[in-house]
């Protein structure tokens, strides 16, 4: 029987081979390609979560380590005590004054994170906010928030925070533009060195720039007659 070839990435393919030379031949281009994608600085779990993710609408991974994760199925013995936070049907739900920091992200040593909110809804009230960079001491927190804010006019802010108090002049401010209530948007803050950006839904939405407070963990804050709830909430590595 006459033998065809077929030549791909310097693998010589030849018809009439049995399955075991196919199989190593397969291996070996394999391992090639591993290897020209690391010395390129790219890895396996990488690209398979970008292709996962552009199927999935950026939902299957996100390739980055986890520092800390709550998706409120058991308690909230992650979350600093207050009498405003419940579990609902396998949400974190919070109303009216909450000030509350995440345990977990108190003990990281990274200062540099992405903090991950799904299915945030504001049902009723004048907004909520997140805490990022954050410490707080006998004088209060210090620290920076990101706040989806109807209550300043439909917009979306941050602001930093002194001895317990917030400097209302914000550093950074858009108009919201999304459906404001009873619908649940996804929030990731990027908190990357003197850089913070934030991505609604996918979209890049705000950004600023600020080196007053280097470190400190996360958490939520809700005022007035506020009403949310969210299905998870987490703290990755940044890309």
């Amino acid at each position: 029987m006459k033998k065809t070839s077929v030549f791909f990435w310097g693998v010589v393919f030849q018809h009439g081979q049995g399955l075991v030379e196919y199989g190593l031949l397969l291996a070996l281009l394999a391992i090639g390609t591993v290897l020209v994608m690391s010395l390129n600085g790219t890895s396996v779990s990488d690209l398979y979560c970008r292709a996962a993710n552009g199927i999935s609408g950026g939902k299957a991974c996100n390739g980055r380590q986890k520092y800390c994760e709550d998706t409120f199925d058991k308690d909230l013995s992650q979350w600093q005590t207050s009498t405003n936070m419940s579990l609902t049907n396998g949400q974190m739900c919070f109303s009216n004054g909450l000030q509350v920091l995440n345990k977990c992200s108190l003990k990281l040593p990274q200062s540099d994170y992405d903090i991950n909110l799904n299915d945030v809804t504001l049902k009723q009230g004048n907004g909520y906010g997140v805490y990022f960079r954050t410490t707080t001491d006998a004088s209060g927190l210090d620290g920076y928030a990101f706040q989806y804010d109807p209550g300043a006019g439909n917009k979306l802010l941050i602001r930093r925070w002194a001895n317990g108090a917030e400097i209302m002049s914000p550093i950074a401010m858009v108009p919201i533009d999304a459906t404001i209530y009873n619908v649940p948007h996804n929030f990731k803050i990027s908190v990357k060195g003197d850089t913070f950006t934030v991505f609604m839904d996918g979209k890049q939405v705000l950004s600023a720039k600020d080196s007053t407070y280097p470190t400190g963990g996360t958490g939520l804050r809700s005022w007035d007659s506020t009403s949310a709830c969210l299905n998870d909430f987490s703290i990755s590595q940044t890309p």
